[in-house]
């Protein structure tokens, strides 16, 4: 399989649920693949435990976590959110 070079492309847009294994959401990280996370449907304490794991995931990979709405979060490396497609994204959708 071909991988997409481009970070928008790469992009997954997951709406958390109590389904939502954060194990998983890590490895897709660690592959580099930037994460749009949807928390507006799940439980606050648990939410705040998914960002931080994450965070130190991101943050381990020369990554950052930017907020794009109140419970919507994007989570990619540095050099991924430079990609033009991806910020467009972002900066659209930004409060």
């Amino acid at each position: 399989m071909k991988k997409k070079k481009n970070a928008y492309e790469r992009t997954e847009f997951i709406k958390v649920d109590d389904d939502t294994d954060v194990f998983s959401l890590a490895d897709k990280l660690m592959y580099r693949n930037p994460l749009i996370l949807n928390f507006e449907d799940f439980d606050v304490v648990e939410s705040n435990r998914i960002i931080v794991f994450l965070s130190g995931v991101i943050y381990a990979l020369d990554g950052d976590v930017e907020v794009i709405r109140d419970k919507i979060f994007a989570f990619a490396t540095k050099k991924d959110l430079k990609d033009k497609d991806l910020r467009k994204f972002i900066n659209k959708y930004k409060e």
